[in-house]
């Protein structure tokens, strides 16, 4: 389905789509980081895009072509994969289905696929999936006792201090996230997270709960969540055993374009 008009007056894109469309702001922005928008016929891709009156703005809400979405390798081996996931796609299919997922996406393209952690579909950056039945149980092991470490770069609100760590339960289970400071700036902080337990929207639930919510965070975050058009959690380094052999592997991603500015004004150098 396509939707098409002149913009009314100068505004941000995200609301002059719910505004001039059924769509919702949360639609929209998800359409314009999947490349569903153009602004007199040129793609816009941010949903905090300034759109002058008079604009053509045409929104499909099919994605321009059948195509999965990129999905980069950091790493291979015959037994595993790391994929460094884009913000907006889900890890695995939601009960309402849906094709594009890393899931879907990475057991298309091989023989076998198996996934065994999962990131918050506005978060960006890297997951582990086995490509070969045989290293399941050895990835599930080396999870259950801590010896794959899962990092994050995480822009929260105010300064929590040098570092710490968060413990407070979530659903009734114990939970807990350590964290570091690595830059400060505009009112905000940037945090390496190391998960030390993997509840579901973890380091947002605690980041929140202690008065530091993640800038991007439109379910927890309150006002945060209006700061930036996204979620800025990244998961940026993964350390593993290779499951046959037991040797150390240990994968970055860089901090992504649509989270690079806002890492500055927080003070982030990386």
């Amino acid at each position: 389905m396509r939707h098409r008009f002149v913009a009314p007056q100068d505004d941000r894109l995200d609301r002059l789509i719910a505004d001039n469309t059924n769509l919702s702001r949360q639609k929209a922005r998800s359409l314009a980081q999947r490349g569903g928008i153009q602004v007199d016929g040129k793609p816009a891709r941010h949903p905090a895009f300034k759109v002058d009156k008079g604009a053509v703005v045409e929104v499909r809400t099919a994605p321009p072509t059948a195509r999965a979405p990129a999905l980069p390798e950091r790493y291979r081996d015959d037994q595993v994969v790391v994929v460094d996931k884009p913000c907006g796609l889900p890890s695995q299919a939601g009960p309402r289905g849906g094709a594009d997922h890393v899931y879907g996406i990475v057991k298309a393209r091989e023989r076998y696929a198996g996934l065994h952690h999962r990131l918050d579909t506005p978060a960006s950056g890297l997951l582990l999936l086995t490509v070969d039945p045989s290293a399941n149980a050895a990835v599930a092991e080396a999870l259950g006792s801590g010896a794959i470490e899962r990092r994050y770069l995480v822009v929260v609100v105010g300064d929590p201090g040098e570092a710490g760590r968060w413990d407070q339960d979530i659903d009734g289970r114990s939970a807990a996230s350590a964290f570091r400071r690595v830059a400060t700036g505009a009112g905000m902080s940037v945090l390496e997270v190391r998960l030390e337990t993997g509840r579901t929207h973890q380091i947002r639930l605690h980041a929140a709960g202690a008065g530091h919510p993640v800038v991007g965070d439109r379910k927890h975050g309150g006002a945060a969540g209006r700061v930036w058009p996204r979620l800025a959690l990244h998961a940026w380094n993964l350390r593993f055993p290779q499951p046959r052999t037991g040797e150390p592997i240990n994968i970055s991603s860089p901090v992504p374009a649509d989270l690079a500015e806002l890492f500055e004004q927080a003070g982030w150098t990386g």
